[in-house]
C-alpha cells in the first residue's frame, strides 16, 4: 500500500472513530444533527419559490388577493422554520460543549493515569501538545461533526436545487422559429445544458485541488511548529503567573521572560507569513474560476430571459437556485477536504490516547505478613533516565524494615531522591529488583502500592484548594483528623488565626479571597498532609528546608511520636536531622557508599563524617 492510500484509509479510521465516539458520548447527536441541518438546506427555497411566483404575479398584474398569499405562505413558512431552527440551534449549542467537555474529560483521564516517566517525556508533551489542539482549535470534533453534517445540508440543498432548475433545461414549444437567431434556438435546446455542467465542473475541481493544497500547508505549519506553540504557552504563562512574580521582579527578568516569549512569537509568525503567502498565491486561482463561472451561469439564464424563453421570476428562481447548487457542490468538495485534514488532526487525540503503560499492572492485594511487617528490598538496582546513557544509581543493594528510622543523605546528583521514586514505583528500574515481602512490587496491584506511602518531595505543591482538601487530597474528610494533623506538623498557631478555618481557600487563583502563606507554612500543610494519609512508610525530602531554626527543632522533636509504629525515610542535606535515625544512608555518584548509625559512621571517618564536620560549625 502506497503512501497516499495509507492515509485515506488511516483517515477512513478516524472518521468512523469519531463518529463511533460521539455517538457513545452523545447518543444520537449525529442523527439530530443531520435533521438540523436538513432544515437549514430547506429554508432558503422557500423565499427563492415564492419570490418568483410574486415577481411573475406582479408583472401579470395578478390580483391583490393571489400576490398577497404567496407572501403570507413565505412568511408563514420562512417564520416557522425560523422558530425551529431556533430551538434546535440552541440544543445542539448545548450538545456541542458537552461533547467538548467530554472529550476534554477523556484527556484528562488518560494524563493522570500515565506512568510519571511516560507523562515527563519531551515525545510525550509534544503528543499532548498536538492532542488538545487537534481537538479543540484546528481540529474540533465539533467543527468535524458540522462538517459531516454539512455534507448532508449541501446535499439537500443540491436535490432541492436541481428539482427547481429541472425546467430551465426543457425546451420551449416555440410556435414559429423562422426569424429566431442561432444563439436562441441553441439556448433552447436540452443540450445546451452542458456549457452548465462543464464551467460548473472546471469551478468544483479547481476549488477542491486548491482547498486540498490549502489543508495541506496548514497541517504542514500545525506540525512544524507543535514544540514552538508548547514554548511559547509555557514563557507567556509565566508571566501571568503571580506566584513568580516576585522573583521576576526582583531579579529583573522582565526583559529576558519577553525576550523568551519574543523569540517564540518571532518563530511562529515567520512561519505564519511563509504559510499565509503561499496560501494567498493558491486561493487566488478559484476566485478567477468563480467568476468566469458567475459570468457564464449569468449570461445563459439572462438570455433565456432576454429572448422570452423563461419568465422574468423564474429568471430569478433559475439564478438563485444555480447558485445555491454550485455553493453547495464546491461546498461538499470543501467539506471533504476539511474532513480528511480534521481528520488528521483527530488523529493526534487517538495517538495520545493510545499511548500504553509501560508499567506492570500486578494483581496481587499487599497484605501483611504474618508477623505484621512489612520489608523492602533492593537487589542489585540500577536506573538511568530516558535519553542518557549515565546510571543515575548503580547495583543498589538494602532492606528497609517496618518501625525503622532512615536518613539518605550525600551531595546533589547523588541519586538520593532517585532512590525514592522508584521505592515509590514513580519509575521502573533498568536493572535489578525491587521487592515488598519478597515479592517483586510490579506483581502489586499499584494503587494498593501507592497507598502504602506517604511522601512530602522537596518540590512539594500546595494547590488552590480549601486548606483541608489540601491535608486530606480530597472533598471528603474527616475534620478534627485533618485539624490534628495540622498541629502535629507546627501549624496550630497560624491555624488559630484562620476564620474559615479548614475552609480557608489556599491562593487567589480560583477565589480573590484566598489566603497568601509563607514557605514554611506551605511546608508544615504538606507534612500535615503526609501525617493525614497515615501510611505505613513516610517518606520525606528535605521536609524542614523552609522552617526556621526553632520550627525545624519542634517538628524533630515531635517526629518520633508523629511516625510511630511506621517507617520513615528523610532526605536532607541538613547532618544534624540525622542523628535520630536508627540506619543512615550515604549515597555518592549512585551507589551507598557507607550506612549504618550516626556514631558508627563518624567513627568509620567517611563521607559521612566528612559532610558532618563541614556543617558542625553550625550546629554548637
Amino acid at each position: 500500500m502506497n503512501n497516499k492510500q495509507s492515509n485515506k484509509e488511516s483517515a477512513r479510521r478516524t472518521v468512523r472513530k469519531v463518529l463511533s465516539l460521539t455517538h457513545k458520548l452523545i447518543p444520537g447527536y449525529i442523527t439530530f444533527l443531520l435533521i438540523v441541518k436538513m432544515m437549514a438546506a430547506a429554508q432558503p427555497f422557500i423565499q427563492i419559490y415564492f419570490s418568483s411566483l410574486i415577481l411573475d404575479g406582479l408583472l401579470r398584474l395578478d390580483s391583490f388577493d393571489s400576490i398577497f398569499r404567496n407572501v403570507l405562505i413565505m412568511i408563514g413558512l420562512d417564520s416557522l422554520l425560523v422558530l425551529i431552527r431556533w430551538r434546535l440551534e440552541g440544543i445542539n449549542w448545548v450538545k456541542k460543549h458537552e461533547l467538548t467537555q467530554k472529550i476534554n474529560k477523556m484527556l484528562t483521564d488518560k494524563t493522570m493515569e500515565f506512568d510519571f516517566d511516560i507523562l515527563e517525556k519531551h515525545e510525550t508533551l509534544d503528543t499532548l501538545k498536538k492532542a488538545k489542539d487537534g481537538i479543540t482549535t484546528t481540529g474540533d470534533i465539533r467543527s468535524f461533526c458540522d462538517n459531516l453534517a454539512g455534507i448532508i445540508e449541501k446535499l439537500t440543498t443540491i436535490v432541492y436545487s436541481v428539482v427547481l432548475l429541472i425546467p430551465l433545461f426543457i425546451p420551449k414549444v416555440l410556435e414559429e422559429t423562422a426569424g429566431l437567431s442561432s444563439l436562441c434556438v441553441f439556448l433552447n435546446q436540452w443540450y445546451s445544458i452542458f456549457i452548465m455542467i462543464l464551467v460548473l465542473a472546471i469551478h468544483v475541481f479547481v476549488s477542491y485541488e486548491t482547498n486540498k493544497k490549502s489543508s495541506l500547508l496548514q497541517m504542514q505549519f500545525f506540525e512544524k511548529n507543535v514544540s514552538y506553540n508548547r514554548y511559547f504557552s509555557y514563557w507567556f504563562d509565566l508571566i501571568f503567573n503571580y506566584s513568580i512574580g516576585k522573583y521576576i521582579r526582583l531579579y529583573k527578568m522582565q526583559k529576558l521572560m519577553i525576550k523568551k516569549v519574543q523569540e517564540t512569537n518571532d518563530n511562529l509568525e515567520k512561519e505564519g507569513v511563509a504559510w499565509i503567502n503561499k496560501d494567498i498565491k493558491i486561493s487566488f486561482i478559484p476566485f478567477l474560476s468563480q467568476a468566469f463561472m458567475q459570468f457564464v451561469s449569468y449570461s445563459y439564464v439572462g438570455l433565456k430571459a432576454v429572448f422570452s424563453l423563461i419568465s422574468a421570476g423564474k429568471c430569478l428562481m433559475y439564478v438563485s437556485s444555480y447558485t445555491r447548487l454550485v455553493e453547495s457542490i464546491t461546498g461538499i468538495s470543501n467539506n471533504f477536504v476539511q474532513i480528511k485534514m480534521e481528520s488528521r488532526y483527530l488523529a493526534f487525540f487517538y495517538d495520545y490516547m493510545e499511548i500504553k503503560n509501560k508499567r506492570y499492572d500486578g494483581t496481587i492485594p499487599t497484605e501483611k505478613r504474618d508477623d505484621n511487617k512489612f520489608e523492602i528490598e533492593f537487589r542489585n538496582v540500577s536506573f538511568r533516565y530516558a535519553n542518557t546513557e549515565k546510571y543515575a544509581l548503580r547495583h543498589v543493594n538494602q532492606k528497609i524494615t517496618l518501625g525503622s528510622k532512615n536518613a539518605v543523605v550525600g551531595k546533589n546528583g547523588a541519586g538520593k531522591t532517585t532512590f525514592i521514586k522508584l521505592l515509590c514505583r514513580l519509575y521502573e528500574p533498568t536493572e535489578g529488583q525491587i521487592l515488598l515481602n519478597g515479592v517483586d512490587i510490579r506483581y502489586y496491584d499499584y494503587e494498593e502500592y501507592a497507598k502504602l506511602f506517604a511522601v512530602v518531595f522537596q518540590d512539594f505543591n500546595l494547590f488552590s484548594f480549601p486548606l483541608g482538601e489540601n491535608v486530606a487530597s480530597g472533598i471528603e474528610y474527616n475534620r478534627e483528623r485533618a485539624i490534628k494533623c495540622l498541629e502535629q506538623a507546627g501549624f496550630k498557631e497560624r491555624f488559630e488565626k484562620l476564620e474559615k478555618g479548614l475552609d480557608t481557600p489556599l491562593y487567589q487563583y480560583e477565589d480573590e479571597n484566598g489566603v497568601e502563606i509563607s514557605g514554611g507554612e506551605a511546608q508544615k500543610i504538606a507534612i500535615a498532609r503526609t501525617l493525614y494519609k497515615d501510611a505505613p512508610f513516610v517518606i520525606m525530602d528535605e521536609p524542614t528546608s523552609a522552617l526556621d531554626p526553632v520550627a525545624e527543632y519542634e517538628i524533630y522533636q515531635s517526629f518520633d511520636k508523629m511516625v510511630e509504629g511506621k517507617t520513615s525515610i528523610y532526605i536532607s542535606h541538613r547532618m544534624s536531622s540525622c542523628r535520630f535515625c536508627d540506619n543512615i544512608l550515604v549515597f555518592d555518584e549512585g551507589q551507598i557508599v557507607e550506612q549504618g548509625s550516626h556514631d558508627k559512621l563518624m567513627s568509620n571517618g567517611g563521607l559521612y563524617s566528612e559532610l558532618w564536620n563541614a556543617q558542625a560549625q553550625y550546629y554548637a
